[in-house]
């Protein structure tokens, strides 16, 4: 007999304007207990095992600033290092991505110098 599988959805709900731009990003995991959270920006990306690459969905609301959207981009790049680190436990490229991030958030004015 086949074990059930438990089942959770994340829904993802994007307002757009008249020319197609994000006025409002929302979503809601069926696991959470909280009702939809409003976001500025989102990146969602898949992995096709199929066709070996890449799939993504990066969306911005127009009243996200640039400075918001570096500081958001910042921390994907951290938690990116996190999920290689998890992942793979390979230290020297963990570290060699620290030494990256960090010089692109001085580059960037997350980070001072």
């Amino acid at each position: 007999m086949k074990k059930q599988l438990k089942k959770a959805k994340i829904n993802i709900e994007i307002e757009l304007n008249e020319n197609n731009i994000a006025e409002n990003i929302s979503w809601l995991a069926s696991d959470s207990g909280q009702d939809y959270i409003d976001s500025k920006s989102m990146i969602l990306s898949m992995w096709d095992g199929e066709k070996k690459e890449a799939l993504s969905i990066d969306i911005w609301t127009k009243d996200m600033t640039v400075q918001e959207m570096k500081f958001f981009t910042f921390q994907i790049l951290l938690k990116m290092n996190e999920v290689i680190k998890k992942s793979t436990g390979d230290e020297k490229l963990v570290s060699e991505m620290r030494k990256f991030i960090k010089k692109l958030g001085i580059m960037m004015d997350v980070l001072k110098k």
